[in-house]
């Protein structure tokens, strides 16, 4: 693999495209199985559930049955965009109080920070969406048969896992938390110890997927059923009520994924959805007011301007939204282009804010509602198109790497640790509460005009989701160029306070963000769990539909 000298977008993966179809994922072995699935009569939905399947077993530690997710589907015959909203729900016992009792004592002997709920352990899990979110596209939108999706899972599962360098970093990572959760060190450790990787001159270990295969077994013969009812479900409530877990089996019986018909948004002209992720449509609102197109994509003063809307959007968001099912929440308000307008008048082209305040979206409510109240890597992602124009972006997640590490026994099933998202303070909107959903950024990005979709992106890495997304989006709608080049190019990431940046952005553009009074923080962004998030994506261009992933870890595929 070429190397990406720094300062340069110089392309360390070969585009590739395809007249019939394309898939690009965060593993090539999911975009493998993805593009199988369309050579065998799969449509896009199909081949990005079987490839979500095969990822559950060659990325253990992004994503997995005990999951969640968010999926963007545009249906060409009625060129409509439907979001499937599949992420974690708060369990019916999980009360603020709940949680501030059990985190006082962990805080008491020493197992983890003030304030939080923690990255481990049985109270860290959510609701589990990903098999219902999955098993509702496909009900809904899919084509083959569900067994010939989940099929290629359960191969890959029986063969086991070889640990390649990048998934061994990961587990390393969490060794030490793992020897407090002898179901998920048994699995992933080797005597205490990280596995060792393949290398030129060693076969590696390999992780054992046989319990996992007899659960994707369960769910082939009986659906998202056999997980959230029956044999699987009860083992989940036995292990959450063994060790001090507020999930239930009736709360898994009770989740639904929310379906809705996504509302086109528009940035400079151009069409896109993103499942409902605000954080992207107020940014690219905020995006649309300043002279992006005037500035090249490599200068100080494009990053500058990048920042300062994501980071405005981000203090915004954080401050106020929360779950519109559970609390008042100014949604119209931070989607308003006018609002945005009103915020992009704090940014100047030359200099930073000193601090990045809130605005008052409430303003912008066409209804208002109440007064508002005051003021991670584990993560893969699918994209495909098919040969009719039917386009799918989806994000699935553990949470953190390998989840909450709570392994339910003979089940081979991670649960992910969504719960960490939550504000144990009450009375806040993204405060804990049954049924609630926490705060995530994470678009879901397809790109459509009146006629057709036009490209697909989404990424991993936590909140730099965002910008794994965002950034290669602005790079094509205002420069136009290529799908592999935009998603390669170095990137900023600003929430509110310091501006993260690229390794590879040259020093004398660094020094000018400086200069403009940003707080610069160098992210290397080529180390094995991708500094900024690793996004992949597929995009109409003239050669056919491109399969863009991230150079360091992702699989394209074209047909």
């Amino acid at each position: 693999m070429p190397s990406i000298d720094p300062g340069t977008v110089a392309l360390a993966r070969v585009p590739v495209h395809g007249g019939n179809g394309a898939v690009a994922a965060g593993h090539q072995a999911a975009a493998d199985v993805g593009l199988d699935t369309l050579k065998r009569g799969g449509n896009a939905v199909d081949a990005v559930i079987a490839a979500a399947f095969a990822s559950f077993v060659v990325e253990p530690g992004m994503c997995g049955i005990g999951g969640h997710g968010r999926m963007s589907i545009y249906l060409p015959d009625r060129r409509i965009a439907v979001g499937i909203d599949h992420f974690i729900r708060a369990p019916a016992g999980a009360t603020a109080e709940r949680y501030r009792q059990a985190m006082t004592h962990r805080q008491n002997a020493g197992g983890t920070r003030s304030g939080s709920i923690g990255t481990t352990g049985h109270l860290s899990v959510g609701i589990p969406g990903a098999i219902a979110g999955l098993d509702e596209a496909h009900q809904r939108f899919g084509k083959m048969a569900w067994s010939d999706l989940v099929g290629p899972a359960i191969d890959l599962a029986d063969a086991g896992l070889t640990v390649d360098a990048r998934l061994a970093a990961q587990i390393a990572t969490r060794a030490l938390e793992l020897r407090g959760y002898p179901s998920a060190a048994s699995w992933l450790l080797r005597d205490g110890l990280p596995p060792h990787a393949k290398t030129w001159s060693s076969a590696g270990d390999r992780l054992d997927f046989t319990a996992m295969a007899r659960s994707l077994r369960q769910i082939r013969d009986h659906g998202a059923a056999a997980f959230y009812a029956g044999p699987i479900a009860d083992a989940i409530e036995r292990d959450m009520s063994a060790h001090g877990g507020v999930l239930t089996a009736r709360d898994l019986a009770h989740y639904r994924p929310h379906v809705f018909a996504q509302p086109v948004c528009r940035y400079r002209g151009h069409g896109y959805v993103t499942c409902g992720d605000l954080i992207s449509v107020e940014m690219l609102n905020i995006l649309e007011r300043l002279d992006v197109a005037g500035a090249d994509y490599e200068t100080a003063r494009f990053r500058h301007l990048f920042a300062e809307a994501l980071a405005q959007a981000f203090v915004d968001n954080l401050t106020f939204a929360g779950d519109p099912a559970h609390l008042p929440t100014p949604l119209d308000g931070l989607a308003d282009k006018d609002y945005a307008a009103h915020v992009a008048q704090r940014i100047a082209v030359g200099r930073a804010q000193p601090a990045i305040r809130p605005g008052d979206p409430w303003e912008f409510q066409a209804q208002r509602g109440a007064e508002p109240p005051p003021p991670f890597e584990g993560t893969t992602q699918i994209c495909a198109v098919d040969q009719q124009g039917m386009v799918v972006s989806l994000i699935t997640s553990v949470g953190s790497s390998f989840g909450s590490l709570v392994m339910v026994p003979d089940t081979g099933i991670l649960l992910g640790n969504a719960m960490q998202w939550f504000d144990l303070r009450e009375d806040r909107l993204n405060s804990i509460g049954p049924g609630r959903m926490p705060l995530y950024a994470a678009p879901v990005l397809i790109a459509c005009d009146e006629t057709r979709a036009t490209g697909a992106l989404a990424g991993s890495g936590g909140y730099r989701i965002a910008t794994a997304v965002l950034h290669p989006f602005v790079l094509k709608t205002d420069f136009g160029i290529g799908a592999q080049a935009a998603l390669e190019a170095p990137r900023v990431h600003h929430q509110g306070e310091a501006l993260l940046a690229d390794s590879r952005i040259p020093l004398a553009v660094r020094t000018e963000l400086a200069a403009m009074g940003h707080r610069v923080e160098i992210v290397d962004a080529r180390q094995a769990n991708g500094g900024f998030g690793r996004p992949s994506g597929v995009w109409r261009e003239a050669e056919g539909w491109a399969a863009a992933s991230d150079p360091m870890a992702g699989g394209v595929a074209a047909w």
